[in-house]
């Protein structure tokens, strides 16, 4: 930090977005924990019935609401196994589309902290988590619908990371970055679901996968802000 108290650029690319989540209101923690709720009624029926015997209805009384209330928070039952909610909320991509850095280093730091900071929040419990791994690797219609999640992320990540890099969300050095942070969560997830000894937290484990990542690019010493960017037809480098 300079002596004015305004930070450098350089020293500014190394505030990461950890531990600044935006605070979150009284219906948005209500919404959180019905949607929880549901996750976790899903899971237990999946257990004991299989997920081709379970019904929306059974969910839905399981955890105490309505069929309509589950519609508003999954799609399907096989969604519903999931807990993710959909990738950054629009005060998250705000947060994150201002912070400093378009390098794909301070931009996957930021992302690797803000998936971090969801899975804390999701607090997923290793045995529900182990469940659900061994549905998704033996049902193709949670294989599928687990996929189609994933993409939805990216879409929302790629629209978060153009706003950060001003370059387009279908750009290519976009949706790579977009595509490979998601391998990322992926990785630092699974890892976690399969070590039957937890000896950290999935958080810790995402964030470890995001740390491999980076150490796969070049450190953005001295390099042009929109470094990350590739040069698209019509558009100057």
């Amino acid at each position: 930090m300079t002596t004015s108290g305004i930070a450098t650029a350089a020293e500014a690319r190394e505030q990461p977005l950890k531990d600044q989540a935006p605070v979150e209101g009284l219906r948005a923690r209500r919404r959180r924990r019905t949607r929880a709720d549901l996750h976790a009624a899903t899971v237990r029926l999946t257990r004991e019935h299989g997920i081709e015997h379970v019904t929306v209805e059974m969910i839905s009384k399981e955890a105490g609401v309505s069929p309509r209330t589950f519609f508003n928070y999954f799609r399907t039952k096989e969604t519903a196994l999931f807990s993710w909610h959909g990738g950054l909320t629009d005060a998250e991509a705000d947060q994150f589309a201002a912070a400093p850095g378009r390098d794909a280093d301070s931009v996957l730091r930021d992302l690797g902290d803000v998936f971090a900071l969801h899975v804390d929040e999701m607090a997923p419990d290793p045995g529900m988590f182990e469940d659900v791994i061994a549905v998704v690797e033996n049902v193709p219609s949670a294989l599928g619908a687990f996929l189609a999640e994933c993409d939805a992320v990216e879409r929302n990540l790629a629209r978060a990371i153009a706003r950060r890099t001003g370059d387009a969300p279908d750009g290519q050095s976009v949706t790579l970055l977009a595509g490979i942070a998601m391998t990322a969560v992926r990785d630092g997830l699974m890892r976690w679901g399969h070590d039957k000894r937890h000896c950290q937290g999935p958080a810790a484990s995402v964030r470890d996968s995001f740390t491999a990542l980076r150490k796969l690019f070049p450190s953005p010493t001295g390099a042009s802000p929109a470094g990350v960017a590739c040069a698209t037809p019509g558009r100057e480098a």
